[in-house]
Order: structure tokens, then sequence, then C-alpha cells
């Protein structure tokens, strides 16, 4: 087995991306070129203050349609959606002040408070540390209360009854609304400015993808905690010498993702083991990425080997539900709808007892976010929805199938923001 330093320098070496591949039959191995999202030179990989400035704005003009005097965010990826103050939330309660008119302030824990200078947002508070003499949610609304909010109606977030109670003693005279949809409304549409964020993080999940298929064309009988740590080292890598900027970047733990084979493919969530690869397992290269907080993810499903009747039967069906879902998450579709048309093809094609879990969810500043493509949802789809689209099946007496793509929805059919292959022939690995 060539050694990781060796293989990742052979990776390195190759050119980035070019052409996608030809065709070629099921027995011979494919070397793989990748379409890619390259922005122009010298632009950044996180939004700027002005598309958070246009935000604000946004939130207020929703809030004055809810009659809010102000909104009080808590949750640590709504500050960073509406504020783009990108933090380590912890247990210090950190929140941004949303005025009806006017610029946000931010109210931190004092370890933010050197941060924060660098950023857009000028006005802060803070306190010294958690739990301190005062609940800290209390301290943020009887700060709220003394900017002139007091006796107004303040918009928050799905409010616990512990929260709940601290934010009426912090501002016993403002009427608490639930206000949760206003942000997460918004969050379901992206702008082609989050798009290109998403297509940038999609270069690195493809990448992923191709670096831990190669390591296993290369190395062969390897462990699923190899293939992780393999691929993760690759696009680390990768990441650190071509981001313009290393603000809200991420990689799936463990090591960089989820690589089942064999039986335990079957597993939708399975944790790494120790397992050997062999010839005839099906094998599931499962990635996500993230750049400037956005998330998006790609898996593929292969036959190490020439796959047999009973494979290409399963693969075939997962594919028709895949292709099904893309091609309807378009607008005006409704989510449950979306969800049937897929996994019947599925059912049509005589797994139905294979099946284990939904078509697919939101993703965006969060890797499973609403709206959920799935039975029980009947959100109308808008353009600019962005959702993963990985319908699996699952056979627990052999292995399982599963590719997701990542779906911008527009009008006539879903935009596929992936362009790794996703057809029998492209997924066989010799070893």
């Amino acid at each position: 087995m060539q050694n990781r330093r060796q293989f990742l320098e052979t990776l390195g070496s190759m050119a980035a991306v070019s052409t996608a591949a030809g065709a070629s039959s099921f027995g011979n191995v494919r070397q793989l070129r990748l379409f890619a999202f390259l922005p122009p030179a010298n632009t950044h990989d996180r939004l700027q203050p002005e598309w958070y400035r246009r935000k604000i704005k946004q939130v207020q003009d929703r809030m004055k349609e809810h009659k809010l005097d102000a909104m009080v965010l808590l949750n640590a990826t709504n500050v960073i959606y509406t504020t783009g103050y990108f933090h380590l939330p912890t247990e210090r309660p950190l929140a941004a002040l949303i005025p009806a008119n006017g610029d946000p302030a931010l109210f931190i824990p004092g370890l933010e408070e050197d941060q924060v200078k660098l950023w857009w947002v000028k006005d802060y508070e803070s306190y010294f540390d958690y739990p301190g003499p005062v609940n800290r949610v209390q301290w943020i609304f009887q700060r709220a209360a003394k900017r002139g909010f007091g006796g107004g109606r303040i918009g928050v977030e799905e409010p616990t009854p512990s929260r709940l109670k601290h934010m009426t003693q912090g501002a016993p005279r403002a009427r608490i609304v639930d206000a949760s949809e206003i942000i997460e409304q918004l969050r379901w549409i992206k702008d082609e400015d989050e798009i290109n964020l998403m297509r940038r993080a999609m270069y690195f999940a493809d990448f992923t993808v191709k670096a831990g298929r190669e390591f296993v064309q290369q190395n062969g009988t390897v462990s699923e905690d190899q293939i992780l740590k393999a691929s993760a080292d690759a696009v680390a890598d990768k990441m650190s010498k071509e981001l313009n900027d290393v603000v809200g970047i991420g990689i799936d733990a463990p090591f960089g993702g989820l690589v089942p084979f064999g039986k335990r493919s079957a597993f939708p969530h399975a944790i790494p083991s120790k397992d050997r690869l062999k010839s005839g397992d099906a094998l599931i290269l499962s990635f996500g990425a993230q750049v400037g907080g956005y998330t998006v993810e790609c898996e593929r499903s292969f036959c190490i080997g020439k796959p047999n009747d009973y494979a290409k039967r399963l693969f075939d069906a997962m594919l028709a539900a895949h292709d099904t879902a893309a091609e309807n998450l378009k607008q005006g579709a409704v989510a449950e709808e979306v969800d049937k048309k897929s996994l019947d093809q599925i059912r049509k094609a005589g797994f139905g007892k294979f099946l284990k879990h939904r078509t697919g969810h939101g993703i965006g500043l969060e890797a499973h976010e609403s709206p959920w493509i799935a039975e029980g949802d009947r959100t109308v789809l808008q353009e600019s929805m962005t959702f993963s689209c990985e319908p699996g099946v699952y056979d627990p007496d052999w292995g399982g199938f599963r590719h997701s793509d990542t779906v911008v929805v527009r009008k006539d059919k879903g935009e596929i923001i992936n362009t790794y292959p996703t057809r029998l022939e492209d997924m066989v690995i010799e070893i």
C-alpha cells in the first residue's frame, strides 16, 4: 500500500479538474476528470458586510409585517445568517438584537470583545463570563429593555419554557412573540451569492469523493477509517492551499464523512469500522463540505469489481429514485409529493421493504434544515430553495446504494450543483 504522503502528493500533482470522464466498460479502472466551480481570482469565500446589511433590511421588512419592535436572536446559526458574525457557540449566550430600524447590536461574552471589533457590527455590549451573577439570557433582555424595547413586541426563536422565563424577567413589560418563521423562511430561499458559495463548497465535496475513490483504487483492501483519514487529509490540504477566506469552513466528522461498505453499506448512518474492503462489496463514499458557513453534500455509491445482476437491480432502483427527485425539485412542487414520486421508483422495482428514510432535506447554513422532502411536509417549493437529493435502497443481507446531490429548485426542474458522475458504469472500482 502506498503511504498517505505519496497518495496526497499524487493528488496534488494531478490537474485539479477538467472535462467529464468518457465512457468505458465496467471492468476497466476509470480515471475521472471533473468539472468544477472555480471563482475568479481574488474573490472572497464568504459573504461580505454589504450582503448582511441587505439581509438586515429584509428581516426588518418582515418584522414590520408582524408588527415587531425588535428581534433578539439567540440561535448561533441565525446570528451568523443575519450579521455574519462567525463565532464558536458554547454554553455562553450570544445574541443579535435587530431593531425595527437601524443597525443591529450584539450581546456577547467578554471573550469575544476583541474579535467583534474586526467586524462591521460596531454596537455591542459584553458580560464577563458564564454563568455569572444574573442569568445571561435575562441579562441580554435587560439590555434590550434599556434600549427602549422594554414595552414593545420582541420577536424570538422558539423559546423554551426556561428561556421564556428568563426573557420575561429581563424585560417584564415587553410582549415576547415567537417569530421563528421570519428567519427560517428567509433562509429557505438562497440568492445567487449564497448559491455561489455552495458551488464553491461543492468543488471541495466532489474532490473528496474523487480522493476517496482514488485511495481505494490505488490501495485495494483498505479499512473504512483509512479511507476517511486519507480523503480528509486530501481535502484539508486542498482547502488550505486554495481558499481565500477560512471562516465557516467545515469537513464532516469523523475524519470527514461516512464510507461504509459490504453489508454495512445498508446502514444509512454507519459509524466507521476496521473492516477490510473486498471484491464484490458495495461502497458508499458520503462527504460534505462547508465554505463561508454554507454546507453541501456529495455521496456516491460504488461497486468493487463488476456488479452482479442483483447489484445492478438495486443500483438502478436507487438511481431512478434519485433522478426522479432531482427532476421534480421544481418551483410549485409540493415537498411530500416529490418524496412519493421518488420513493415509488424503488417500490415499483420491488425493493420497498429496503426503504429506510425520506428523499431529502433542506440544506444551507445547516447540513439538515427545513423544509423536508418527506411524507408530511406540504411546503410548496420556491425557486432557489436548496435540498439534498438522497433516496437510498438498503438490503441488510447484502448492502445498500445511495447517491446524494445538492439541488437548487428551478422553474422547470432541479439544478444539480454536483459535478461527480452518477451512472453505474462510472461507479466501478477494480482492486
